[in-house]
């Protein structure tokens, strides 16, 4: 199923207070100058997981869904939110507008657990693309103590999640280069669909699209020839990739078709760096934190050891 008609419409923003929003600010403004009129709504998303009540909560063994509709516990909310959150998400929202968004800008502050609320929100409100903050912990702090990024990530969304790497001042728009991982799984054609949608958006400003493929050592050695990897199982895979590109108006001769063999997070990762691409598209698979310390997965490495690039996450449909 063609998914380019509900792609980079409809945006869920999460935010944290802090200097933390401004990269996924950015990014959302960057998306803004290249798509223009397709956005039809951002969301400016924040979860306050009961924080306000910390201070007033010592020796109280009561949920905080039933202490919050206290007319004591509204104003502590109220005034929290004055003091610590809305200024935050009102500069946000202002620099959105500012920067040409006609669609409508919302924000919503909401009480729970965050990567709850984000992937209900998410998926039940119909959401195209969330950007999530970038999450500065180690892996080895983000599975013992946990980061919302980290969590939304293990968790089934619909739509598609764009992490923002560090851009350079001032940001690179449209976007002028871009990677493809593609893995010979029937989710490919909607990473592709997907990720066609922006590079067309981005018009001449595109410079080259990268579509890779890793192979294992034994099919390695089955189609390498003379040195190389051919084959008509790369030509069929990655030829017929390109040509749905150029069908949706991408030049062929900004395509360039990479295969690798070995273990793939490290052929990704080099290809990324050697072609210095400012986007990576991959499809993503839903795994539990427990699954991930002893199985490890390639779109996670590589979101660890590409924190320049931007890391674009795809759910088959």
């Amino acid at each position: 199923m063609n998914t380019n008609d509900r792609t980079l419409r409809r945006f869920l923003i999460p935010l944290d207070t802090g200097e933390s929003y401004v990269r996924p600010i950015a990014f959302m403004k960057c998306l803004a100058a290249t798509l223009g009129r397709r956005i039809e709504k951002v969301t400016l998303l924040h979860v306050m997981a009961g924080r306000y009540l910390s201070q007033h909560m010592t020796n109280i063994d009561v949920r905080v869904g039933s202490i919050i509709s206290t007319d004591k516990f509204r104003k502590l909310r109220s005034d929290y939110l004055d003091r610590e959150i809305r200024p935050t998400l009102e500069a946000a929202k202002k620099e959105l507008e500012s920067s040409g968004i006609q669609a409508p800008i919302e924000i919503v502050i909401d009480d729970g657990e965050p990567v709850e609320r984000i992937v209900k929100k998410a998926n039940e409100d119909d959401y195209s693309t969330l950007i999530l903050q970038r999450s500065n912990a180690s892996r080895v702090e983000e599975m013992f103590v946990g980061s919302v990024t980290s969590g939304v990530l293990h968790r089934e969304v619909k739509g598609t999640i764009y992490l923002p790497g560090n851009m350079p001042q001032g940001g690179v728009c449209p976007p002028k280069s871009c990677l493809i991982a593609l893995g010979a799984f029937p989710g490919d054609q909607v990473v592709l669909e997907r990720a066609s949608v922006l590079l067309a958006a981005c018009g001449d400003n595109l410079e080259k699209v990268v579509l890779a493929h890793v192979l294992d050592v034994v099919k390695c050695s089955e189609e390498m020839t003379d040195g190389t990897v051919s084959g008509s199982y790369i030509d069929d895979l990655l030829g017929k990739a390109a040509d749905f590109l150029a069908a949706q108006g991408i030049a062929k001769d900004k395509i360039i078709q990479a295969v690798g063999c070995g273990n793939p997070a490290d052929v990704l990762v080099d290809e990324i760096n050697m072609q210095e691409v400012g986007i990576v598209f991959m499809g993503r698979r839903d795994r539990t934190a427990l699954k991930e310390l002893f199985m490890g997965s390639i779109s996670r490495k590589i979101i660890y050891r590409c924190p320049k690039r931007t890391v674009v996450l795809v759910s088959a449909e």
